[in-house]
């Protein structure tokens, strides 16, 4: 019987899908004596647009092959689930129908390495304090570009962000103040301990997993993980960073097939975790950040980033080149689709340059990239410089003049 239940819930992602269970076959969980542990692998498809045939029996055929492999023929099993309820309602679906004593949450659009499941495995096997043990993620199968850890919504994060809006100094402050957490997160060889968890993938024990309440089914896409963050914290447990699991997480590629959907659901989950963690004072202070933003006399006295010179490189089908202005003994590239670089992924290197690897390259969408270098050789990061690039490429696919393929 499952001893571990991977647990996915799919929305018009399905050849990812295929290929994020395909990398689980070949790197699933262990015991702490290195034999292979039992599990399973439930997907639950919150009734995707696209159901085609071909796509379904593709995920089929992977489940269908992780069940010989198990020799259990319930250990992959496909729910085509008949409304889409958001994610935490699917996730809590394929949670109820699951065996395992631990539960491992995915996305679909991930790759599993090689010790990933194991060194979260024994991060909590060994630790008891550790409430869900999350690993390092990272953009690409090279293991090259570091993925944004997430900051804990708090009001104030409300508070500093609006107030930022309205002053290039503040926002300034507020990049560099990330940046400094960022390194803390990206750099960390040890177990470390995180204020808020990602939902792409965390490992969790099924008891205490239930004690907390699973998933709050109101939110309906995002924020769920900000608000089982504040859960696992309030109940004394930690959520930690394993070091030696890499992830690998093509991020977002659900919300890309279904942009409006996903920012109205957005904007619904937001509003709900403020009410649920701050209630009147964070639907005040919701209320008037949109006041502040929007309001026709406010809006003229907004400070429109970038905050500072920035290189354009144009729009391109080709991969882009990052030229610094001096060589660097190590450098830093945040890369982000926010020109105040609030959310930033980054990428370390040496020299003068940086341009992405051919697995990075793939990762790209039709869209535009902010950059900003930081030199590390000092006792501080060093602005080097900021660049724009409109991408004119989609996951590896050069696009026609206009955005048509």
């Amino acid at each position: 019987m499952a001893e571990l239940s991977v647990l996915i819930v799919n929305y018009n992602t399905w050849g990812e899908c295929s290929t994020a269970i395909a990398s689980l076959r070949e790197h699933g969980p262990t015991r702490p004596d290195g034999t292979p542990m039992p599990f399973e692998c439930i997907v639950v498809d919150n009734l995707s647009p696209n159901r085609s045939p071909e796509a379904i029996a593709a995920v089929e055929r992977e489940l269908q092959l992780l069940a010989e492999q198990q020799g259990d023929p319930q250990a992959g099993r496909l729910i085509l689930h008949t409304e889409n309820g958001g994610y935490s309602k699917g996730m809590n679906l394929a949670l109820s129908l699951s065996r395992g004593k631990w539960i491992l949450v995915s996305n679909p659009d991930l790759l599993f390495t090689e010790g990933l499941i194991p060194a979260l495995q024994r991060q909590c096997e060994n630790d008891p304090g550790t409430g869900i043990a999350v690993p390092k993620g990272y953009w690409d199968a090279d293991f090259m570009g570091r993925l944004p850890p997430n900051t804990l919504p708090t009001l104030g994060d409300v508070a500093i962000t609006t107030l930022a809006a309205f002053s290039r100094v503040v926002s300034r402050w507020y990049a560099r103040h990330l940046l400094r957490q960022w390194l803390r997160v990206w750099t960390a060889d040890r177990p470390l301990h995180l204020p808020m968890m990602s939902g792409c993938l965390f490992l969790v024990e099924r008891g205490y997993f239930e004690s907390i309440g699973r998933f709050d089914e109101r939110f309906p896409l995002y924020y769920e993980d900000a608000d089982l963050s504040v859960k696992i914290r309030k109940s004394g447990r930690t959520i930690t960073q394993v070091p030696e699991a890499r992830l690998v997480h093509f991020v977002n590629r659900s919300g890309m097939s279904d942009p409006e959907t996903m920012w109205k659901r957005h904007d619904v989950s937001r509003q709900l975790y403020y009410d649920k963690w701050y209630g009147v004072f964070g639907r005040w202070a919701l209320g008037l950040q949109r006041w502040l933003l929007n309001n026709k006399v406010t809006r003229r006295w907004k400070k429109t980033p970038p905050h500072g010179p920035m290189h354009d490189l144009g729009a391109s089908s080709e991969r882009p080149t990052i030229a610094l202005p001096r060589r660097c003994e190590k450098f830093l590239l945040l890369m982000s689709l926010d020109s105040r670089f609030y959310l930033s992924g980054g990428m370390f290197g040496s020299g003068d340059r940086w341009t992405p690897s051919d697995a990075m390259w793939r990762n790209f969408g039709y869209t535009t990239f902010f950059y900003a270098a930081y030199d590390l050789d000092g006792p501080a990061p060093e602005l080097l410089g900021m660049w724009r690039f409109a991408c004119q490429s989609h996951l590896g696919v050069a696009l026609a003049q206009g955005g048509g393929t």
